[in-house]
């Protein structure tokens, strides 16, 4: 067969055609126009699908091609809003309208979230400026209603809400905005409840004009009519967990609780991946007195739902609210296994740690959290308690405030606050959380006793009282401010009514350790040691595992002079609780009280050895190893603890105290000894060291104050009298140092003080 011969001409066209298409197609592909735009439309191919995840790639690919593509930003905002990842979405938001501002539907958009997030002046910006270019954009007068509603402006958010439906009147959202305005007023009910049926009849699936619907509906006693609309509203939005647990709720008040109950079963079976619906049910539980019904149900449904994470973690909070701890703990380790990253599995593993007294690792792993979820509330917050229970008192405070601005109105966010405040004896924080915290809660007890609490710091005890009795009215049971008043009463040598106060504090809470300590030392002080101890031990009869108890029991057992038993409470103790460190504390003062001091040591280094992370711990062995002359060694412990807490104020004190006697560099010593008296600022101690390190920097003057003002509280110092002596020798007044010499002397007459006041005394005549 003859072949057929391609002219040249024909083949070099071919190859040319062919050449064309290989370099239009590379063209395009590095055209970044084009590039963009194929990642742009991919995406929104797959966010109409429901994929967020891949729109969210493809949409971020767009951004990596051209950084500035408004269109893009956008659209990943609401990929982001969808798959509620709000901070990501708000910052997609931001961008656009900052690159488009003439974006309206973007500055409505921004201006919801702003309103979602507490910021409704920011999201009034963003509704006039759509006003400003479009007077009848209907959404933007809808944002203004919603704002001014937030800020209980009822004529406004009316005025507003009736001005977007003159432009769109068959807004079912809007009717439904309207009849929830006026439902707040009983006059106007009628009108309320045909804006409601308007919503439904033009948009049946508005599940949110059902809900408020049935609301008014149950207001008029109309519940079989209330009953058919929040059925309407589950049909409509079957996944919508605030549904069925409204409809539950309306079961419950109708007094039918095995359809409230099957109601919020189904919930959790239906919605397994939904932490509100996971939760209602143990909620209902616990409402109804049925809580012994919560373990079995999340039981089964976590059988049947094995990788629900939120079906697991409420199994997890049911046991323990059983006390079930060990079965918890099972369940906590394999949602940590199966879901570190998930930031309420984060927060129930920090929980076990702190319980465990590993504060340090608990703190870790909510920090982790906190960077992965930097807008979750209860992240934050625990975060702040594990910082606060490591002694890291700024980064507790920090954590606190991050809180507070994720939801000004949280009271645990503000409760944290408080307790820091209190830890850093920060007092005028401690009464401005206390006033915001009124402002928000009225009916709170907590806020009166914090600023009762700060009232009694300034002395200004009359104002405190009457905090504390307002807590008290608001709170009969609050232990706290009862407590406070015994305390008043007993500085005021009001023996009776301090007896009264504190038998009230344990009656409210039977295991309050400073109740029972004030209440134990006034029966030593009344010579009635009997009485405490069979307090004490009435209350081991009913609580036997709390460790606290054995705790007190050895203090009155030391105080008594029996320390066989006070060392064997002091065990009883340790054993309940390995990980109570007033237990060793207890242990440890029966040990000194019976001179074994080594033996005491021995038991602090093996707690530091358990709790590599306590500094207090730390600085009290420092403080033995230095009772036995070994100063060397304490001072390893003294930095160690200043390591883990940098303003530990008994470390910072006892090594700035070494380093002068020792010569060691005085400008160091004098800084830790203004950490230990910024932290410890009513201590004689802090305010010796503080002085002795003037006196060594030359700095005779605010030596001598300083030890003068101590000496007015503790006149029988003899380390301030001796310090007080030396320093009036160095400002050349003889009869005072000769004076203050020889009280130093007279008051420590076989001590080491007593000793170089004799020998500075021998000098100075």
């Amino acid at each position: 067969m003859k072949k057929t011969l391609i002219p040249a001409p024909f083949r070099f066209s071919a190859t040319l055609a062919a050449s064309l298409v290989l370099i239009s197609a590379l063209g395009c592909h590095r055209d970044p126009n084009v590039q963009k735009q194929k990642y742009f439309e991919s995406g929104k191919r797959f966010a109409a699908q429901g994929k967020y995840k891949e729109a969210t790639i493809q949409f971020a690919n767009a951004l990596k091609v051209d950084k500035n593509f408004a269109e893009a930003h956008y659209e990943l905002a609401k990929v982001y809003i969808k798959s509620n990842a709000m901070m990501q979405g708000y910052s997609e938001l931001a961008r656009t309208v900052d690159l488009q501002p003439a974006n309206l539907q973007a500055r409505v958009d921004l201006g919801n979230m702003l309103l979602a997030g507490n910021q409704p002046q920011r999201a009034a910006e963003q509704a006039n400026a759509v006003l400003a270019v479009d007077s009848n954009n209907a959404e933007a007068h809808a944002l203004l209603s919603s704002i001014a509603a937030s800020k209980a402006d009822r004529p406004t958010a009316m005025a507003e809400i009736q001005k977007a439906l003159l432009v769109e009147p068959n807004k079912a959202s809007y009717h439904a905005a309207l009849g929830l305005i006026q439902s707040s007023d009983p006059a106007s009910g009628n009108a309320a409840e045909d804006q409601l049926r308007k919503a439904v009849e033009l948009d049946p699936k508005n599940a949110t004009a059902r809900f408020v619907l049935a609301s008014l509906l149950e207001r008029k006693g109309d519940r079989p009519g209330a009953l058919e609309q929040m059925k309407a509203a589950v049909a409509a939005d079957p996944k919508n967990a605030q549904a069925r647990g409204n409809l539950a709720g309306l079961y419950l008040r109708s007094g039918d609780k095995t359809n409230a109950e099957e109601t919020l079963r189904l919930a959790a079976d239906e919605l397994n991946d939904s932490k509100d619906a996971a939760a209602m049910l143990r909620g209902y539980y616990a409402q109804t007195g049925q809580a012994d019904k919560s373990e079995p149900a999340y039981a089964a449904l976590v059988a049947k739902h094995p990788k629900s994470v939120p079906l697991r973690l409420e199994y997890a909070r049911v046991l323990l609210a059983r006390q079930d701890v060990p079965k918890a703990r099972g369940v906590v380790a394999e949602l940590v296994k199966s879901d570190p990253n998930d930031p309420d599995v984060a927060v129930i593993n920090a929980t076990f740690l702190l319980n465990d007294g590993k504060s340090g690792e608990a703190f870790d792993i909510l920090q982790k959290a906190a960077k992965n979820n930097p807008q979750n509330l209860q992240v934050k917050i625990w975060l702040g308690r594990a910082a606060a229970a490591k002694g890291d008192t700024a980064a507790a405070e920090q954590s606190f405030r991050d809180a507070t601005r994720i939801n000004p109105k949280s009271v645990e966010a503000l409760s944290g606050l408080a307790q820091t405040a209190l830890l850093k004896k920060d007092y005028s924080l401690l009464i401005q959380v206390a006033e915001s915290t009124m402002a928000i809660a009225p009916q709170l007890s907590n806020p009166y006793v914090w600023r009762g609490l700060a009232e009694m710091s300034q002395k200004e005890l009359d104002k405190a009282k009457a905090d504390f009795h307002q807590a008290l009215k608001l709170n009969d049971k609050e232990a706290t401010a009862s407590l406070q008043l015994a305390q008043i009463a007993l500085s005021e040598n009001k023996l009776p009514e301090a007896r009264t106060l504190l038998e009230q504090t344990l009656a409210s809470n039977p295991t309050s350790g400073p109740a029972l300590s004030l209440l134990t030392r006034l029966d030593l002080y009344q010579k009635q040691p009997a009485k405490a101890i069979s307090r004490i031990q009435d209350l081991i009869t009913k609580f036997p595992q709390r460790s606290e108890l054995y705790d007190q029991l050895s203090e009155v057992q030391r105080s008594t002079g029996d320390l066989p038993g006070a060392l064997a409470s002091g065990e009883k103790a340790m054993k309940l609780n390995p990980n109570d460190g007033e237990a060793i504390t207890v242990y440890t003062r029966a040990l000194l009280t019976g001179g074994n001091v080594d033996k005491a040591i021995a038991s602090w280094q093996q707690w530091t050895t358990d709790h590599p992370r306590d500094a207090q711990a730390n600085a009290l062995l420092g403080t033995l190893i230095e009772s036995k002359g070994d100063r060397d060694k304490a001072a390893v412990y003294y930095k160690k603890a200043l390591e883990i807490q940098p303003d530990q104020p008994v470390a910072a004190n006892n090594l700035a105290y070494i380093m002068i006697e020792t010569g060691q560099n005085i400008d160091v010593a004098l800084s830790l000894a203004q950490t230990a008296r910024r932290v410890l600022p009513d201590s004689p101690s802090s305010a010796d060291t503080l002085a002795w390190a003037y006196y060594h920097k030359g700095s005779y003057l605010n030596a001598r104050d300083l030890l003068e003002e101590n000496l007015k509280t503790t006149p029988a110092n003899a380390s301030l009298q001796y310090h007080l002596g030396m320093t009036y020798l160095k400002l050349s007044d003889k009869p005072n140092a000769l004076l203050h010499l020889k009280k130093a002397s007279d008051l420590d007459p076989k001590g080491s003080t007593g000793d170089d006041a004799r020998k500075a005394l021998t000098t100075a005549s």
